[in-house]
């Protein structure tokens, strides 16, 4: 029990570490007023004003972040439910996969033509 516990002060340092990182700290201004639907102007503005302001950045925050929340934790139940299914055959597995890179270095290498591969798709 005290590994687990410790797993999760470990993984929430290093997620508080990432957040507080110089390349994210500077987005969090912007990105709050985006999800605010305000500018940076009027969130300087209402300090010190009643905190409607604030309650709505608070508000919407608090929703993406229990919607990226979801999406991730589901992401990783299913990432390991589907984990429980291919363990027991992971030699076949990798046999696959190895055979698969080497089909398609040698599309890379012009030996071998896969036509699917070849195709582009755009947007106009």
């Amino acid at each position: 029990m005290a590994a687990l516990s410790l797993s999760f002060v470990v993984a929430a340092s290093g997620g508080a570490l990432s957040f507080l990182s110089p390349c994210v700290l500077p987005l969090v201004p912007a990105y709050l007023c985006y999800v605010a639907g305000t500018s940076f102007e009027e969130l300087a503005a209402a300090e010190g004003r009643p905190p409607a302001l604030a309650r709505r950045t608070l508000a919407a925050a608090l929703a993406f972040v229990l919607g990226f929340s979801t999406v991730f934790i589901l992401l990783g139940a299913s990432a390991s439910a589907i984990n429980r299914l291919l363990l027991p055959h992971l030699p076949e597995l990798a046999k696959i996969a190895g055979v698969v890179i080497v089909l398609f270095g040698l599309h890379m290498m012009g030996l071998l033509r896969i036509p699917f591969l070849n195709r582009e798709a755009r947007f106009n």
